[in-house]
């Protein structure tokens, strides 16, 4: 019966110990948990500076088509380059792309 008396509190404490374990690795707010959280927000912040990037850029080529700032080079050569057309005095040079090698 002592045995019995000195048994229960340390199953008692050894099952505390497993079940606030066990939820500091896999719970909510556990060690796991946290490194999942870390990697998604690296991705996040890496998928961030690819769009700031973009966006930069896209406010560039905004910057060059307002008519207070007009630069009348790139819109000729958006212009060439949508319509896909040359002027008479340009010299074109045709390339080999990989896929017809």
């Amino acid at each position: 019966m002592d045995y019995l008396k000195r048994l229960v509190p340390t199953v008692l404490f050894a099952g505390l110990i497993t079940y606030f374990g066990y939820h500091a690795m896999n719970g909510e707010q556990g060690i796991l948990n946290w490194i999942v959280v870390k990697n998604r927000i690296a991705e996040t912040e890496v998928e961030l500076a690819a769009t700031v990037a973009e966006r930069e850029a896209l406010e560039a080529t905004a910057l060059r088509l307002r008519s207070d700032s007009l630069d009348l080079d790139y819109v000729e050569e958006r212009a060439r380059t949508i319509l896909n057309v040359a002027h008479p005095r340009d010299f074109i040079v045709r390339l080999d792309t990989p896929a017809e090698r």
